[in-house]
């Protein structure tokens, strides 16, 4: 696995997070920001019990991001990394990273507006 630009980061986004709740992140595309930025975060404290959720817009993009995490971590897409999306949804138990696309945000949002 080929170390991408946004991996320099990492140490300073996690401790940005820890500290706080809001961060900025910006990088050319290709980066590393859809596939690696969400696998750094899994172990960090604040997360404890929790789950990501990340928006991909495109419902080829978010099949295809969920795929490359999942690939990562040498697992099938449905264990630890998922996605959901309109008639094709791919999650379990042990999913703890969800990308979604927007319809499906809106109708999380519209279900539990504080996203509990």
């Amino acid at each position: 696995m080929s170390k991408l630009p946004i991996e320099d980061v990492l140490p300073t986004l996690r401790r940005t997070l820890t500290e706080g709740r809001n961060v900025l992140l910006t990088a050319a595309p290709g980066a590393g920001k859809t596939t690696r930025v969400p696998l750094a975060l899994l172990d960090a404290p604040w997360l404890a019990g929790k789950n990501l959720l990340m928006l991909e817009p495109r419902r080829l993009a978010a099949r295809a991001a969920a795929h490359r995490m999942a690939a990562t971590l040498g697992e099938p897409v449905g264990q630890t990394v998922g996605y959901r999306m309109r008639l094709d949804t791919k999650v379990g138990p042990a999913t703890r990273i969800e990308v979604v696309t927007e319809g499906i945000l809106a109708r999380l949002l519209q279900n539990d507006p504080a996203l509990t």
